[in-house]
């Protein structure tokens, strides 16, 4: 099994089972792993001996050992012994490798794992039934962590359970061919209320003698396609960094799939759907009709199987997320896609937290990802942590991006819980995955993924807007494919300030330049551009070579001005991202001119219409705000300048007057911009960071918060409840619970203590340290180095946190992006502060809903080389308001 960090699941890295069925004689050792990322649940209350109430019972993307989901029940129990619940999983012969594991999470302990034996050559007289008989394995003792429970021995278990019933039966009972057909949990712990999770379900030593029985995991491959037919012919080869198909470069754009139809995430622009699971032969058949690509994990099965039978499969996936733990598993997943498909152009794809260096071998081509919305993490900083990441990888391995365009499931449950069952609509700004696709591709990304956490709709504004702008994105990326497929990263390109960024991607004949303006908190809510005009040199430029401005609106020649440094030119009315291509060669011309006429028409409509529902919604918000107390003086303004732009706009795109509409709308979304972020400023002025309230993550969430405000205000909280938060006590520390991890690999010093040097309050403060000891430690820092975590404090479902501390950063932390991370157990890291340095003692306070009960504690990683100190820390409780009888 893979290890226990964000770990992947099994539609990621495994995606299907052995199910195999070899014959009745010699049954073939395999393996069935279930991850528990399918929709709906699959273990059932088979039985119990006391009174039983399921009070829930779903898969739930709100705990997961590893992946996204786990199958989650919260069940009601009288005065008994046992409960069962369980999974059927056909005929599996006992052998000795048999093996059932199960990661299991609890409230309560003594839940137990088993597995129950039936004994066909032995009839129950009372039913007329053969005799099945349960075996018992590990018991559940961490409470509120995952614990992975195995029976292990099972040939001996076995054994010991046949005395048992031969003693209550007789000795007929024959345990030849016996065989396990429901691996069960016990849930009975005590009376009263339980909620149980469970995950990762494996078992080693795996036959299925049913074939048609148990888990129906495993998905067959699809005929072989016709001798002579297209996709026979077809071949997917990894040359260098470059993925060719028939020898031709791509550069795809890969949707993750939700179950909608294939055909129409198509329409959207998309050339390729990542599965969650081994292809069906239905997705199969499909994808090969729509001429569309598929990644997805790879089948499992000892049969041989015709590469040409996966003819529109562009990859096989190996994981998400992975880390060191997964190592061993990603290679034996690795070796079993060569061994049904010995091809070894079609490429092996993951992505990785962590032991990039080892992972990288396995894989032929990683997928690089870094969410940023809605979090502390900078848009500014995001190519250059694309561009650091493969540093860490065996070198020259070719990359893909990552463009998030929903709220992380972590941030969209505390909205939910914030709002009180509901959550506000989100905020789609095209600019903000506009802005992360240019990071990617400047970066050197061969490719685009589009993560989804939830199904691409358009039965809401927001699902519809999302919908939208990811196809007009889409179109756009249309223009720049020859240079992301095929153009080789060439430099990066001074522009004046750290408010521009600019790389380039260059071909044997021309040179694309990606510019990106920046401002901080873009990940939040975006202004307007920084600025309207960018000046930038480029060297080696023949004076032959023509410059155009690249977009929707047009191809646009810029003025040239050559010198000894380069050459010069200056970008009007520049946006937020920016193409600039230089070159001479018509091959390149012609390619964007045909591209521009067959998207022209449909990306002005497309941008005017997004234009028009999100100045719609600005103006709700706004009314909202400012019915709330909360107006901003300059916002009737504003939103009257940009009705009339779309006014005007509205007049152009009847006269297909495609050049100037673009104009008119940038001018509107500039206005739009400008309220957006106006409010968002106003608001978050009170707080020393957006990472204080989830509801500070959207320009759509302000409401939200100034009703959440008016809430607490009204509140009672609890007094301190964080023990030994004041740092003032090694001893009490250690002794409330508080702990320290080390993960600095060779070469790295690390050191945690007490410092009476200059504390926040009282005598001393908590002082972490991690530096660069040898010549050999790594320039860049991959994981956490040394992180703490406080002593824990018990919550309940529904109440609010107010967490608060002090930090200090003396210098500028090097080497990691995130410098100082600090959060809690509840909502996750993505939504913790990011502090790389401070003037002096820096305030950190976070408000967090309780997802469910369980301890709440706050983590203090330092994920850079330097020092950080600590003080002051205190958590307070508030209560949920009482239920009222209706």
């Amino acid at each position: 099994m893979p290890g226990q960090s964000r770990p992947p699941n099994y539609c990621r890295l495994i995606a299907g089972a052995l199910a195999v069925c070899l014959g009745l004689a010699t049954p073939v050792a395999g393996q069935l792993r279930d991850s528990f990322e399918g929709p709906q649940p699959t273990w059932t209350l088979k039985e119990a001996d006391c009174g039983v109430r399921v009070l829930a019972h779903e898969r739930t993307y709100r705990a997961a050992r590893g992946g996204q989901a786990s199958e989650y029940l919260r069940l009601g129990i009288g005065t008994g012994t046992f409960v069962h619940v369980a999974q059927p999983v056909g005929r599996a012969p006992i052998i000795p490798e048999f093996q059932p594991s199960l990661f299991v999470k609890s409230d309560r302990p003594n839940v137990q794992l088993m597995a129950r034996v039936v004994f066909p050559r032995s009839l129950d007289r009372g039913t007329g039934q053969p005799l099945a008989s349960l075996i018992r394995g590990d018991s559940y003792t961490d409470v509120g962590n995952w614990q992975q429970l195995s029976i292990r021995e099972i040939s001996k278990l076995l054994t010991l359970e046949t005395a048992v019933l031969r003693r209550q039966f007789g000795s007929e009972v024959d345990p030849r061919e016996a065989y396990v057909d429901l691996i069960v949990v016990n849930a009975y712990s005590a009376p009263g209320n339980i909620d149980l999770w469970l995950d990762d379900l494996e078992i080693q030593g795996y036959v299925n003698l049913d074939e048609a029985a148990g888990p129906q995991i495993a998905r067959r491959a699809s005929p072989d396609p016709a001798p002579g037919s297209a996709e026979a012919g077809q071949a997917v080869v990894l040359q260098g960094s470059q993925l060719l198909v028939r020898g031709r470069p791509i550069a795809p754009r890969i949707i993750e799939h939700r179950g909608e139809p294939l055909a129409w995430l198509q329409t959207l622009g998309f050339q390729a759907v990542k599965l969650n699971a081994s292809p069906s032969p239905q997705e199969l058949a499909e994808a090969r009709r729509l001429g569309l690509w598929l990644v997805a994990p790879p089948p499992y099965g000892d049969e041989t199987i015709a590469v040409e039978s996966f003819g529109p499969v562009l990859a096989w996936s190996l994981g998400s997320r992975l880390t060191e733990r997964d190592l061993d598993a990603t290679r034996d997943l690795a070796g079993e896609v060569r061994r049904f498909e010995p091809h070894e152009g079609r490429p092996l794809v993951c992505s990785a937290d962590s032991g990039l260096a080892e992972l990288s071998r396995t894989a032929s081509l990683l997928v690089l990802e870094r969410p940023t919305l809605g979090t502390t993490s900078e848009l500014a900083y995001l190519r250059r942590w694309l561009l650091a990441r493969p540093r860490l990888a065996r070198p020259g391995i070719p990359v893909w991006g990552t463009v998030f365009s929903q709220r992380s499931e972590r941030l969209a449950e505390q909205l939910v819980l914030l709002g009180e069952g509901t959550a506000p609509e989100e905020d789609i700004d095209p600019d903000q995955l506009r802005l992360q696709a240019f990071a990617a591709l400047a970066a050197g990304a061969r490719g685009l993924t589009f993560p989804a956490p939830q199904p691409l709709a358009i039965d809401n504004l927001s699902a519809a807007l999302r919908t939208d702008a990811l196809k007009l994105l889409n179109l756009e990326l249309k223009l720049y494919e020859p240079w992301v497929a095929a153009g080789n990263f060439a430099e990066e390109l001074a522009a004046g300030d750290n408010t521009v960024q600019v790389s380039v991607l260059q071909t044997e004949r021309s040179r694309l330049l990606l510019l990106t303006q920046h401002a901080p908190a873009q990940q939040y809510v975006l202004g307007p551009p920084p600025r309207g005009s960018i000046a930038i040199t480029i060297p080696g430029v023949s004076v032959a070579d023509r410059a155009y401005g690249v977009s929707l609106g047009g191809i646009k020649q810029l003025r040239v001005s050559h010198a000894s440094t380069g050459a010069k030119l200056t970008i009007e009315d520049a946006g937020h991202v920016m193409a600039v291509v230089v070159t001479q060669d018509p091959l390149a011309m012609h390619h964007l001119n045909r591209t521009l006429a067959e998207i022209r028409p449909e990306a002005a409509r497309l941008r005017y219409d997004i234009a028009v529902r999100r100045y719609g919604r600005t103006v709700e918000i706004d009314r909202e705000l400012a019915a709330a107390g909360h107006a901003l003086a300059a916002a009737g303004g504003w939103l009257s300048a940009a009705g009339g732009h779309l006014e005007q706009a509205r007049r152009l795109l009847e006269a297909n007057d495609f050049d100037n509409l673009h104009a008119a709308v940038a001018k509107a979304e500039a206005d739009i911009a400008k309220v957006r972020r106006g409010h968002w400023e106003q608001t978050a002025a009170a707080f020393p960071s957006p990472a204080a309230s989830p509801c500070l993550s959207q320009f759509t969430t302000l409401p939200l918060h100034w009703q959440l405000a008016g809430r607490l205000g009204k509140s009672q909280w609890t007094g301190n409840v964080q023990v030994a938060g004041d740092m003032e006590s090694l001893d009490q520390m250690l002794a409330a619970g508080w702990r320290q991890q080390r993960a600095a690999p060779p070469g790295v010093g690390t050191d945690v203590s007490l410092s009476l040097q200059s504390p926040r309050g009282g005598r001393s403060s908590l002082r972490m340290q991690a530096w660069a000891a040898t010549r050999g430690a790594p320039a860049i820092v991959e994981r956490p180095l040394v992180w703490i975590t406080s002593s824990p404090v018990p919550a309940r479902q529904g109440q609010i946190a107010r967490i608060h501390g002090w930090a200090s950063v003396p210098r500028l932390l090097a080497g990691g992006d995130d410098g100082l991370l600090i959060f809690d157990s509840q909502s996750g890291s993505d939504l913790g502060e990011r502090i790389r340095q401070t003037q002096g003692w820096r305030e950190f306070t976070f408000y967090r809903a309780i997802p469910q009960n369980g301890d709440l504690t706050v983590t203090f990683a330092l994920t850079a080389y330097g020092e950080a100190s600590l003080d002051d820390l205190s958590i307070t409780l508030l209560e949920p308001e009482p239920l009222r009888p209706r």
